[in-house]
C-alpha cells in the first residue's frame, strides 16, 4: 500500500466518516469499473465529476471524494479504502483475520477461534473473513496480516515431505 493511500485513508478516518458508509461507497465502486475510470479521467471535467459523485455517493462522503478527485488520486481508492480500514481497526482494538476451509466452522468453532485468536493478539473484537478452499483437504490455515497458522491436512502432508526431503538428503550425506 502506498503512503499516498495511507495518507488520504487516514483523513478518511480522521474525518470522522462512518464505517457504514465506507462499505457502502466500497460496494458501489464494486459494482462498475466504468466508475473508476469516469472518476480517474483528465478528459472528464471537475464538474462532471462533482454531479456523478453527488448523484451516486452517501452525503457524508462525497466531499473526500471530490478533493480526491480534485488531487486526481482517484485511481488508489481501492488503496485508500483498505488504510481507512486498518485505521478504523487499530483505533476500535478490532483483530482482522481470515479462516481458509474445508468444511464451514460451526458457530462453536467459530467462536473459539475467535476468543483464541482475540487472546492472542489482545484484541477485543475479531473479524474473520471466510474462504472455502478444498484444496486444503482438511483442518484449517489462519491469517493475520503475514503469519499464518497452517493446520490443514495439505500443510501437515507438505511439512511431511519437505522433512521426508531433508532425512533423505541427511542419510545420502552419511552414505558418501
Amino acid at each position: 500500500m502506498t503512503q499516498t493511500a495511507n495518507n488520504y485513508g487516514e483523513v478518511l478516518f480522521e474525518l470522522g466518516i462512518k464505517k457504514d458508509t465506507v462499505e457502502e461507497s466500497k460496494r458501489i465502486f464494486s459494482l462498475t469499473e466504468q466508475l473508476h475510470r469516469t472518476l480517474e479521467s483528465p478528459i472528464i471535467s471537475k464538474n462532471e465529476k462533482y454531479s456523478i459523485i453527488e448523484k451516486v455517493f452517501p452525503k457524508e462522503i462525497e466531499n473526500f471524494l471530490k478533493v480526491v478527485c480534485d488531487h486526481e488520486k482517484m485511481s488508489y481508492i481501492d488503496e485508500i479504502i483498505e488504510a481507512y480500514y486498518k485505521k478504523y481497526n487499530e483505533a476500535n482494538n478490532i483483530l482482522t483475520a481470515t479462516l481458509s476451509y474445508v468444511v464451514e466452522p460451526n458457530e462453536n468453532q467459530l467462536s473459539q477461534i475467535k476468543n483464541y485468536l482475540a487472546k492472542k493478539y489482545n484484541k477485543e473484537t475479531v473479524e474473520l473473513t471466510m474462504v472455502e478452499q478444498p484444496e486444503l483437504i482438511g483442518g484449517f490455515v489462519l491469517k493475520v496480516g503475514d503469519i499464518e497458522e497452517d493446520n490443514s491436512i495439505r500443510g501437515r502432508l507438505n511439512r511431511l515431505e519437505s522433512l521426508a526431503r531433508k532425512q533423505y538428503l541427511r542419510i545420502i550425506r552419511l552414505l558418501r
